[in-house]
């Protein structure tokens, strides 16, 4: 069960995006300009966003070699005088190897964030995610396990941290009243239309709702030296009400996770795809369950075809960043092999609580018509 001082946390620091949740928490621990801030490749551009924010430079770790997390052997040799925090991401709820992790953060004196904006309720030898390092960050925007509408929020462990962030937290405002009757039309939007069954379609209609600034759009285009509006927000109000009640049904939706994963484990047995391999330490509680896809671009055409839920991400080293644009958040390709490996591999699954057993018999035997 969700721990009570996590709920409190999330209704009392609540940000207008997960990135501006881990923007205000590096903020708090005084890093800028001439800072380095160490993270995972294989990630959203929401992450390096926060970081250039506040004027520190994001500087990318590697994956595991058959993983989708970070590889602690990358992060030992990535670090510099310059690095002031290390962002541990749980990538689509699975937990990071965090012993190694922390082994290194602790011998270098640098304090650890979790990016728990995929899962709540992952826990990794027991212990929940978000409670290792010296705070974490949420998303609560479409396609993660809570889904308020476009937010996210800290959870801070550190005392002195949570008191400095109390300090800053009152310069931060709400939305516009467009802005929030805008998010208001796209959750009741949302909770009608987002099914398995009308993924493709809503899609392709929230992305180009988003390119004319009819929808708030998961991404910002990123432009060097300007720092965007959402930084100085918080959640809006409507948003903030749907949190609290969907937090208080974490346990049910953490249920049907684990139901609908567990299925697709069980149930799909392709060439198509192998499994993530999971290590024994982690107990992960998915926002969308993952495949090792042979042919991913086919893969994806297939399931558009036939209509069944398939996301690509992340689809670049940087989703959805790619070419010339990854050098605007200092990605060089190549740099990170093992996350541009994944990146060609990749697909995902829904396991949000729209999804039911009919939906689960369609995938599973989707799978089977085209393995033929």
């Amino acid at each position: 069960m969700i721990n009570i001082n996590q709920i409190n946390s999330f209704v009392k620091f609540n940000f207008y995006r997960g990135r501006v949740a881990l923007y205000a928490l590096l903020k708090a621990l005084e890093i800028g300009d001439g800072d380095e801030v160490a993270l995972q490749s294989f990630t959203c551009v929401a992450n390096p966003e926060g970081i250039l924010a506040t004027g520190a430079k994001p500087v990318y770790v590697d994956i595991e070699e058959s993983g989708v997390n970070m590889d602690s052997g990358d992060l030992a040799e990535k670090i510099t005088s310059k690095t002031r925090a290390i962002i541990i991401q749980h990538t689509f709820g699975i937990p990071a190897d965090m012993v190694p992790l922390l082994v290194i953060a602790e011998k270098k004196g640098i304090p650890i964030i979790e990016d728990c904006c995929h899962t709540l309720m992952s826990r990794y030898d027991n212990q929940m995610v978000g409670t290792f390092g010296v705070g974490s960050y949420y998303s609560f925007e479409w396609g993660k396990p809570v889904v308020s509408g476009i937010g996210g929020a800290l959870y801070v462990n550190d005392l002195y941290l949570r008191e400095k962030i109390e300090q800053q937290y009152v310069r931060y405002r709400k939305p516009s009243a467009k802005v929030d009757f805008r998010i208001r039309i796209q959750s009741i939007a949302h909770k009608i239309l987002y099914r398995p069954s009308l993924f493709w379609p809503v899609r392709s209609l929230y992305h180009a709702l988003g390119k004319i600034g009819a929808a708030e759009s998961n991404y910002n285009p990123i432009v060097p030296d300007r720092i965007a509006d959402d930084f100085s927000l918080k959640m809006s109000t409507y948003g903030q009400k749907r949190l609290r009640r969907k937090i208080a049904a974490i346990d049910k939706i953490t249920e049907h996770s684990s139901l609908i994963s567990t299925e697709y484990a069980a149930q799909i047995t392709s060439p198509l795809v192998a499994h993530v391999t999971v290590s024994g330490k982690c107990t992960p509680v998915y926002c969308r369950y993952p495949l090792l896809a042979e042919n991913k671009k086919k893969l994806l055409q297939s399931a558009r075809k036939a209509n069944v839920e398939m996301a690509e991400w992340y689809a670049t080293p940087i989703h959805p960043l790619k070419d010339k644009d990854l050098a605007l958040v200092h990605y060089r390709e190549g740099e990170c092999p093992n996350a541009e490996e994944r990146c060609s591999q990749i697909v995902t699954l829904p396991t949000h609580p729209a999804v039911n057993k009919k939906d689960v018999k369609r995938m599973v035997q989707f799978f089977k018509n085209n393995s033929g």
